[in-house]
């Protein structure tokens, strides 16, 4: 068994918003079943973004979490 691990992130206006995630998934999905993968499932992990320490402290950034959603895909070798 062979897994692809993608990031999703939908590009989204006000307008329709869930109707556009929606589609830009099964796009997604689409493309992935055209290479031989089966969706399997959207996810999320949780990670921690390290700091920078700038220039002698200047333009130094503070660390933070975040969220990336990943779409997890499957083929049968």
């Amino acid at each position: 068994m062979e897994y692809k691990v993608l990031p999703f992130n939908a590009n989204l206006e006000q307008k329709d918003a869930s109707q556009v995630a929606v589609n830009q998934l099964q796009s997604l999905i689409n493309k992935e079943l055209a290479n031989g993968f089966e969706f399997v499932c959207l996810d999320s992990i949780e990670t921690s973004v390290a700091p920078t320490s700038g220039c002698l402290g200047i333009g130094a950034k503070p660390g933070y979490n975040t969220t990336v959603s990943v779409a997890i895909f499957k083929k049968s070798n």
